[in-house]
């Protein structure tokens, strides 16, 4: 089942949106763990730290990619004309 939006799934969500939304539970999680003084949990909250700053690295690079296509042109939504690939001006694959 499709959950980022995009022309056969307009209803989704933006992937920055999906990321956001994970880095918040696992904060959660982190913040649920943090205060255990064993190694295990110690190791997880770690895990999860880690986790988290990977998340955060794919938001920067998605908004990266988001103002790479403000550029180009402007957004038309999951239904409108796309930017880049089959069916962009443009395009002849």
């Amino acid at each position: 089942m499709p959950i980022l939006m995009s022309s056969e799934n307009p209803t989704g969500a933006k992937l920055e949106e999906h990321l956001r939304a994970l880095i918040g539970e696992m904060e959660a999680k982190c913040a649920k763990i943090a205060d255990d003084p064993r190694n295990v949990a110690k190791d997880v909250h770690r895990n999860n730290r880690d986790i988290i700053a990977r998340l955060e690295q794919c938001v920067t690079l998605q908004e990266h990619s988001q103002r790479i296509l403000a550029a180009l042109a402007p957004d038309q939504g999951p239904t409108g004309t796309p930017r880049i690939g089959k069916g962009s001006p443009g395009f002849n694959g």
